[in-house]
């Protein structure tokens, strides 16, 4: 992304999801990336909020609890939300626990689900030996009840090259009402072999956090501010389009205040 596209999103930034495909290469490239921090080792902060995935197609509504969790300090929850009672009551849970919660959280799970099977999420089968773990086919689940930020509607900034994949950036500001939001796509036939997955960048402590739960634990990208999450992010993101240098199907949202 050109920097003078970058600079038509508002500031500041407190999230970036980024849709990509799950494809061999990336596969390979989880592993060795699991296997080499498993050894080196990296620093995570305990603030960071991370769960993994064990609903099916619920990627989308991860990415956003990992974004809205990491930012609690930014919004403002409704009265009543049962987003920020389940943040809260979780507050303290491994991300084991946390799964699990969510599994048995009926306003977010039934919501989840509902949306499911009215077609904004479709069925894959998981390239993960994990049981339950599952990525996205097509869109982006709903998610739960109030938490508002508003978020405004989705703005596209085109890609950097004509030559490269195209990484649309949409910039979402305040006004998030949750028992509605989806991050939509164009839903592909059933029969179309798609595999897609969200995960949220987000900054914690000086420090930029990809969260995945499909992964065992947040991976630390380095140093960020919130003045240059955005573009640090935008960085992480590159490189995944890298690793598929033919792929097309990349694209990220952030999500920023008015």
């Amino acid at each position: 992304m050109d920097p003078e596209l970058l600079s038509m999103v508002p500031r500041p930034v407190c999230a970036v999801l980024l849709l990509f495909p799950i494809t061999e290469k990336y596969e390979v490239f989880r592993t060795e990336e699991e296997e080499k921090i498993k050894s080196q080792g990296q620093d995570v902060t305990s603030s960071v909020y991370f769960m993994k995935q064990t609903i099916s197609n619920a990627c989308g509504t991860i990415g956003l609890i990992h974004a809205i969790a990491n930012n609690k300090d930014k919004m403002h929850f409704e009265s009543g939300s049962t987003l920020k009672k389940f943040l809260e009551e979780s507050a303290s849970m491994s991300p084991e626990e946390r799964a699990r919660y969510l599994e048995n959280y009926d306003a977010i799970r039934v919501t989840h689900e509902t949306s499911a099977h009215e077609g904004q999420t479709e069925s894959s089968s998981p390239s993960s030996s994990q049981p339950h773990s599952s990525h996205c086919r097509t869109k982006a689940s709903s998610l739960c009840h109030h938490a508002s930020l508003p978020w405004v509607k989705r703005n596209h900034v085109g890609p950097a090259k004509a030559t490269s994949p195209s990484l649309r950036l949409r910039r979402w500001r305040p006004f998030l009402r949750l028992p509605s939001l989806g991050l939509h796509s164009v839903a592909p036939n059933i029969d179309e072999k798609v595999d897609l997955h969200f995960i949220a960048l987000v900054h914690v402590d000086g420090h930029l956090y990809e969260l995945d739960g499909r992964k065992p634990f947040p991976i630390n990208h380095g140093e960020t501010s919130d003045e240059t999450l955005l573009e640090d992010a935008i960085e992480v993101c590159k490189k995944f389009m890298e690793r598929d240098p033919d792929e097309l199907r990349f694209n990220a949202i952030a999500l920023s205040a008015a």
